[in-house]
């Protein structure tokens, strides 16, 4: 048995797996990726170390270079 997931954009296309009588199951639940989860935690370790810049001061970095 294999999986494959399938983000369908409405009910219609969910009828359809049906009529080709495909076997399947429907989540709701949004799961993350290894690298997502991987850049969150890189994220969170950088803001304890203080590794980041306060909205104020990158727009007064982007107002310089847009002049």
């Amino acid at each position: 048995m294999s999986t494959i997931t399938i983000h369908t954009e409405n009910e219609k296309q969910i009828s359809l797996l049906k009529e080709l009588k495909i076997s399947f199951e429907i989540s709701k639940e949004k799961h993350l990726t290894d690298w997502q989860k991987d850049k969150i935690l890189k994220g969170i370790s950088d803001i304890c170390e203080g590794k980041f810049s306060s909205r104020e001061s990158v727009s007064a970095k982007a107002g310089k270079c847009l002049g």
